[in-house]
């Protein structure tokens, strides 16, 4: 006891080993004290914050919190213990506590912002708010936590109240404004696209200006990041969806349906009026001899002339577009609720286009091609049966077989005149 005493006496008399024996001391309270909470934190957090969870069910949050939450408890404890240590000097006394109080605010932060992510991730995850997305004003938040936090640190090391250091920054409100413009407008562009709901989590959106065609993945405050469909990513700013024109395509999938507007072109000089030649060989396709009898009234096909074919105005693409009509109104994958239109557009150097307007009922795009594909092939086969051409602008073949025809008729000649 007398050798303690001794060691004692000789420390408090030196001023120097003194200070250095407490801030040793402080030092290995304050890692006690983290390495009690590391092992016990994690408990009282899962049992506090957690309890309702099942324990079968892997859960990471409470291991962040705790390790967040782990943080404060050697500041606190240190600045606990430095009103035993009085001999302390002055300056000394004043930089810890001032350590501390930075320390404490840092970690204050950083246990927000761990709280901040966590109840993004656990919107995001609900059922219901797959296709919404909190993650803007998260980051707003995270901000204005890190502000705070600077600005409390800020009053820490001048000494000074939080109020006056808040005032101060009345004067270089015009540079603040200047250097937080675009988080400013961003925070404007992402309130407006999340409360208006014109833009969700998984919607497929075009922007044919920049090239961009695929599905949302994440929407943040300054970028909404875009999966193309050829894998590869683009992020767009956020203001720019109130300043650039892009097509959302997500009210075709609740829809259920999606459109076919697709026109092929016919050769004019085919179209003519019915006659008989044309309407016996219509008739053998199923479902021309009904689309005929209702555009004659019921009349016999045999029992008229071909004038009154041209006086009623009875075309062979008359025919066709009524019998193309009822053909996909009876498909199964095209929708019998909504429009069914075959309709002649105005003529143009590459033929009479001729527009299919309908929708199919299933919307996956391998459904929808493969669908619109057997449509077009169909037409493509079975315009002939009707007295009509396609239109196509001529070939390397077809030049080719033009000289062989002339080369033909020159030799004919030739014989002719030996």
């Amino acid at each position: 006891m007398n050798y303690l005493s001794k060691i004692q006496s000789f420390i408090e008399g030196n001023t120097v080993l003194s200070a250095a024996f407490s801030l040793v001391l402080l030092m290995f309270a304050g890692m006690i004290a983290h390495l009690i909470c590391k092992f016990f934190i994690v408990k009282v957090v899962r049992k506090v914050f957690f309890s309702t969870h099942k324990n079968q069910v892997p859960l990471d949050k409470d291991v962040r919190l705790s390790e967040k939450l782990s943080n404060f408890i050697p500041v606190i404890t240190v600045y606990y213990l430095l009103q035993f240590m009085p001999d302390l000097p002055e300056h000394l006394l004043i930089a810890i506590k001032t350590i501390c109080g930075i320390l404490f605010f840092v970690y204050l932060s950083l246990f927000f912002t761990e709280v901040l992510e966590i109840v993004n991730n656990s919107y995001s995850k609900k059922a219901k708010r797959k296709n919404h997305s909190i993650k803007g004003y998260i980051q707003v938040g995270k901000i204005l936590v890190h502000i705070i936090s600077a600005i409390m640190i800020l009053a820490i090391m001048s000494n000074k109240s939080p109020v006056i250091i808040i005032s101060s920054l009345g004067a270089v409100a015009a540079v603040l404004m200047l250097v937080f413009q675009h988080t400013l407008m961003s925070l404007v562009a992402n309130i407006q696209v999340s409360s208006n709901d014109v833009l969700q989590l998984g919607d497929w959106i075009e922007m044919p200006d920049n090239g961009i065609s695929g599905e949302v993945i994440d929407i943040a405050l300054h970028t909404i990041t875009i999966r193309n469909w050829d894998n590869t990513l683009s992020r767009i700013p956020t203001k720019n969806f109130l300043t650039e024109t892009y097509t959302n395509w997500q009210a075709m999938f609740s829809s259920g349906a999606r459109r076919i507007m697709r026109s092929f072109h016919l050769d004019q000089m085919s179209i003519r009026f019915l006659d008989h030649e044309m309407v016996q060989q219509m008739s053998q396709i199923r479902g021309v001899s009904e689309q005929l009898s209702a555009l004659m009234d019921g009349r016999d096909s045999n029992a008229v002339g071909e004038r009154w074919f041209a006086e009623n105005g009875i075309t062979n693409l008359t025919v066709f577009r009524k019998y193309l009509t009822a053909w996909l109104s009876q498909r199964d994958d095209i929708k019998k609720d909504m429009y069914i239109v075959v309709r002649a557009m105005k003529p143009s150097p590459e033929g009479l286009p001729v527009e299919v307007y309908c929708f199919t009922s299933s919307v996956l795009w391998v459904d929808y091609e493969d669908s619109q594909s057997a449509i077009f092939e169909y037409i493509y086969a079975i315009v002939g049966h009707f007295s009509l051409r396609m239109y196509q602008q001529p070939g390397g073949s077809d030049f080719w077989r033009l000289s062989q025809e002339r080369a033909q008729i020159a030799k004919a000649n030739e014989q002719q005149v030996d």
